[in-house]
């Protein structure tokens, strides 16, 4: 299960809002939505365009989406 706060978190401090995601990702804001809230998992190539895209690292990546 995606740990939600931790994203947000990531999301906050680079300053990009959900809305920012979905555009960068492709996807409609009510997808990047459900999949930031665990409704929907993230694909690993989305996981990889965020991981480039919020600067995370291999290690905050598992903490995110792989730590249950």
């Amino acid at each position: 299960m995606i740990q939600k706060n931790i994203l947000k978190s990531k999301l906050t401090l680079n300053e990009i809002t959900q809305r920012d995601l979905a555009k960068r990702l492709g996807l409609a804001e009510v997808t990047i939505n459900k999949k930031v809230n665990g409704a929907i998992y993230f694909s690993l190539e989305e996981i990889a365009k965020m991981k480039d895209y919020l600067r995370l690292s291999n290690d905050e990546v598992v903490k995110i989406f792989i730590n249950e």
